[in-house]
């Protein structure tokens, strides 16, 4: 049912991201789907290089998975979540993207948080066994989640015995980074990236005008509610929509706060970041999430971070730098500017 949905929603947005770009005779252009990462992801790329550098960046997103991945038992977070404290020896591409997450986090101030993992196995949101905790497990686990416990020097990384990292956070929009790398080094200058809804435009459209990307609806996953006219940029986002359960009446999603060992309990539905840096607009997607409206909006000011925002009351606000860029679709929704 998952994969579906995915399918869905790639559907509308491959749909609405290629309107006016010409049909395939007209367009030298090459696109592949494939399962990576736990999610459905498809690389689409212009030029007569197209299908070389798309296959290239296939290969390197599975070779990044085999790295990062949490369950893999031939990872390197395997082998650091499963080393009992001891110092464990990594590759320099996963020392690269474990010191972003531990730099993002501090950022964020710990909203985002690469160990999360034991909170998130707790709670097995998006499994048959969700359930909400005991407080006493609640509280149990939360002593196991603190990013600065992590040490990295180096290739060498640890932490404490039953702590747990996953970059699964950021995972998809570092490899969006670097596939952007691969297919500009092969000669392509136009490229739709979707990283299982981690989405990559590269260049623009044959006539000169941005892509548009729909924002996804948060009561309606398989449709979208705005468009974002963007070129050479990401668009990342995060909701309580995506992976969800409910209990006596209330909705518990995947995003957690770190501090409460629960779901965020915020105000808002829907944090969609627009960046040049994928990477970190994974992880600010899931921070301004957890922190709700009033901090995040500050934060983003603070920070010089683009940003639509969507609150419970289905009231939309977008940051100064969007504004010329959206476009609201859906009237069940308010601009408030």
């Amino acid at each position: 049912m998952k994969k579906r949905r995915i399918g869905i929603v790639w559907a509308c947005l491959l749909a609405l991201l290629l309107t006016g770009c010409g049909t395939q005779a007209e367009q030298d252009y090459y696109t592949q789907d494939f399962y990576a990462m736990d999610t459905v992801m498809r690389i689409t790329a212009y030029g007569s290089s197209a299908q070389n550098a798309v296959n290239e960046s296939i290969s390197y997103i599975n070779i990044l998975e085999k790295d990062i991945s949490r369950t893999r038992k031939d990872s390197d977070i395997y082998a650091i979540n499963h080393a009992e404290g001891e110092r464990t020896e990594i590759t320099g591409q996963t020392a690269d993207i474990l010191q972003d997450a531990l730099d993002l986090a501090a950022k964020t101030g710990g909203k985002f948080d690469p160990t999360i993992a034991p909170l998130s196995d707790l709670w097995g949101i998006g499994t048959e066994d969700a359930a909400v905790p005991a407080q006493e497990e609640i509280e149990k686990v939360l002593t196991l989640i603190d990013y600065a416990k992590v040490s990295l020097d180096g290739t060498a990384a640890s932490i404490p015995q039953e702590a747990q990292i996953d970059l699964g956070g950021i995972g998809k929009g570092y490899a969006a980074d670097h596939v952007v790398e691969i297919l500009k080094k092969n000669g392509v200058d136009k490229a739709i990236v979707s990283l299982g809804g981690n989405i990559y435009v590269l260049g623009e459209k044959d006539n000169g005008t941005p892509w548009s990307v729909g924002i996804t609806d948060p009561d309606n996953q398989s449709d979208y509610f705005a468009t974002l006219a963007v070129s050479d940029a990401t668009v990342v986002t995060s909701g309580d929509y995506e992976r969800y359960f409910e209990a006596d009446g209330k909705r518990y999603c995947h995003i957690f706060d770190p501090e409460t060992g629960y779901s965020a309990e915020t105000d808002l539905r829907s944090v969609t970041v627009v960046s040049q840096d994928s990477t970190s607009a994974d992880a600010y997607s899931t921070a301004l999430f957890v922190m709700g409206f009033d901090a995040a909006q500050k934060f983003c000011e603070e920070n010089a971070i683009d940003a639509v925002f969507v609150r419970d009351d289905h009231s939309v606000y977008v940051t100064e730098g969007l504004k010329d860029k959206f476009t609201l679709q859906n009237m069940e929704y308010t601009y408030a500017g």
